[in-house]
């Protein structure tokens, strides 16, 4: 995710079958560039693309399998609170998952199973498609026989852990969805313009906003469209609560709203720029649950940010508004055009939360403005798109005092999901987490917030094909500072900004296609950030081993 928690692994499942159409797609371009009526050179490529006779009829039906597993072995353990089977957050925290990192090892193996549903009858004529997706996940020998999401791999099993993902339809009024989609139900939602349901993951983790400010699913209403460039338009209700039936009896819900719009331009093939404007609104009064039952959603959320690696606001039961102003652009990215590419964005939030509590003793309102950005310079100097050589860098403004009336840090969606961003395009293992997992996403650097002190941080990997389209190995550094002085961990410790420096190596062979084993290392010196800190005593390391494959 990638596969960290709920959303990733079926993006990539769709993502799978896309990119196959896809590869389709660009035969029929190339062929279609032959300058001769007879192809010549290009026959084998134009006799693929024209002769279709021995084709299948398109199905009505379609089946998409992702099946995932993990082994694990580290020094960065978490103890969830509540969440079995699950661990999220930034290492140190004493809440939350309460990540340490001390002199001790832990082991563990986990897998995830989804299955994509898409059914188009031939008696909509192109109108409409129905897709459904479940999830489940669960950790080896852990919980058999009750019901609870994320577990059921003990002895005997027997578990009910089936997590709801998506279940949608899809609507096409003109038979294009090039030309018009209304997607309408449980969807993927993304800080992208691309459509969820047609785009490969690889195309979505790399352009808009990379998944730093929204990546997960939600229920609502959104449209598509390619026809006058790239469009986007989202309404989606992220949760309700009966804020006022206690003290006024007013058993109304009030409702988290988030509307995002998204336009992007492709100034030549392959280069695009893009612009968005995004809005929430949260009358919830800080009722609302992330985890419902457990944990609350919103800034004011004691348990929240533990989890996500967001800042918590000094304020009590608060209603209000943040909305975000962006740009992004991507040029290449597939190398289509010549062995360099970029991409990267800048985003303002702003906003405003207000208390609703008269007699408060905290902040009777708390302002919002803060500034990311990111820029990633890609160069593909070998034989296959794989020999890849990256450098990125992120930014996001810092806040020194998270106890006051402004915030100057990044507000991403981690504020109100479990999570509700995850930035999958980094290629670090500890720094940033791992995002290939099912259940345990931990990292030094959860939210590009970084739990409200800011970012600054430099990513550079080598990557080459020791067998063609067959053995990969990947080699990375990164590292990273805060960009405001945190508060000190013990009184009689100073602290610092550095953050620490990560070195990994992955090494991925494709067994056949869409069926991958890889083995993936890192070891992180941990910086003066951690000065003081008591679960933070030893430098992280993990070793993974990983296996996927998807059927369709």
């Amino acid at each position: 995710m990638t596969w960290w928690s709920k959303a990733e692994a079926g993006r990539a499942l769709r993502g799978g079958a896309t990119a196959l159409a896809l590869t389709v797609a660009g035969l029929s371009l190339s062929a279609s560039a032959s300058p001769t009526t007879v192809p010549g050179a290009y026959y084998d490529t134009w006799y693929d693309a024209k002769n279709r006779d021995e084709d299948g009829e398109p199905r009505e039906f379609i089946l998409i399998n992702y099946f995932f597993s993990r082994a694990t072995f580290t020094n960065q353990v978490g103890d969830p609170s509540g969440l079995k089977g699950v661990a999220l957050g930034p290492i140190g925290n004493l809440a939350g998952s309460a990540v340490r990192v001390e002199d001790f090892k832990a082991y563990y193996m986990e897998q995830r199973w989804i299955p994509v549903i898409e059914y188009s009858p031939w008696f909509v004529d192109g109108l409409a498609s129905f897709r459904a997706q479940f999830e489940v996940d669960f950790l080896w020998g852990r919980a058999a026989n009750t019901i609870q999401p994320n577990e059921g791999g003990g002895f005997n099993a027997d578990q009910i852990n089936i997590q709801t993902k998506n279940v949608n339809v899809a609507l096409y009024p003109f038979r294009d969805p090039t030309k018009l989609t209304l997607l309408i139900g449980t969807q993927p939602v993304y800080d992208t313009w691309f459509d969820p349901t047609r785009t490969p993951l690889n195309d979505i983790i790399r352009t808009g906003y990379k998944l730093t400010f929204l990546g997960s699913d939600a229920t609502g209403l959104s449209l598509f469209s390619s026809y006058k460039g790239n469009a986007k338009l989202s309404l989606l209700p992220l949760g309700t609560a009966q804020a006022d039936k206690a003290l006024e009896d007013d058993p109304r819900l009030k409702y988290i709203w988030l509307i995002t719009g998204d336009y992007s331009y492709p100034v030549q093939p392959g280069t695009s720029v893009g612009v968005s404007g995004w809005v929430l609104r949260d009358d919830t009064k800080g009722d609302a649950f992330a985890f419902e039952g457990l944990v609350k959603s919103g800034p004011s959320s004691t348990g929240l940010g533990s989890f996500t690696g967001t800042a918590r606001f000094n304020i009590e039961r608060p209603t209000g508004t943040v909305f975000w102003l962006g740009a992004n652009f991507h040029h290449n990215i597939d190398f289509r055009t010549s062995p360099f590419g970029a991409s990267g964005f800048v985003m303002y939030n702003g906003g405003k939360y207000v208390s609703s509590n008269p007699d408060t003793v905290l902040n009777r309102d708390v302002k919002i403005s803060g500034l990311s950005a990111n820029v990633e310079l890609l160069y593909n100097w070998g034989r296959t798109p794989n020999d890849v050589v990256t450098l990125e860098g992120l930014y996001s403004t810092g806040d020194e005092d998270l106890n006051d009336d402004r915030y100057k840090g990044a507000f991403t969606l981690n504020m109100y999901g479990l999570p509700g961003a995850v930035w999958f395009n980094h290629r670090t293992l500890l720094l940033f987490p791992f995002t290939s997992t099912a259940n345990n996403y931990t990292g030094a650097v959860t939210d590009i917030s970084n739990q409200g002190y800011g970012l600054r941080a430099a990513i550079a990997t080598g990557a080459m094909d020791l067998i063609p389209n067959k053995l990969n190995l990947k080699l990375g550094t990164a590292m990273a500072t805060s960009d405001a002085t945190p508060p000190r961990w013990s009184e009689d410790v100073p602290r610092g900004r550095f953050i620490g420096a990560e070195i990994n190596a992955e090494l991925k062979y494709h067994i056949r296609y869409l069926m991958t084993v890889g083995l993936h290392t890192g070891y992180m010196f941990k910086g003066s950030f951690y000065d003081g800190a008591e679960r933070v005593t030893s430098n992280p390391f993990a070793a993974f081993t990983t296996f996927t494959w998807y059927a369709f």
